[in-house]
């Protein structure tokens, strides 16, 4: 049964379905590194960022055989609020246990510069 909500508007509810499987968690956090300059008191006077990134994480449990490998490209994540560049595969794990379904951990990271 869906939720339904009241009140706020722009409340979001659940997860959108991946393919490969039943999503049951996801993650997005935006990273940049970051290179400071100091003065002779060691203070920080300025700052460059750069190299931005998007890391993304979710869970699936799998519902038919999970074909996706480290180095793997993916072209759409449909829960991810970021788009373009190139998305890469970092790792997966699959976890099996006497008493819950097969579960699958992906990590990915998008280069928005890259093509």
């Amino acid at each position: 049964m869906a939720a339904t909500t009241i009140g706020t508007s722009g409340l979001s509810f659940g997860i959108t379905a991946e393919s490969g499987g039943l999503v049951q968690s996801f993650t997005e956090t935006r990273n940049v590194q970051r290179a400071e300059v100091r003065n002779q008191a060691g203070e920080v006077v300025g700052a460059a960022m750069y190299n931005p990134t998007d890391t993304f994480t979710f869970t699936t449990t799998a519902t038919g055989s999970y074909a996706t490998t480290a180095g793997a490209v993916i072209t759409t994540l449909a829960n991810a609020t970021s788009t373009g560049g190139k998305m890469i595969v970092d790792s997966v794990a699959t976890n099996k246990s006497s008493d819950g379904f097969v579960t699958v951990n992906v990590t990915v990271t998008r280069f928005p510069n890259m093509s």
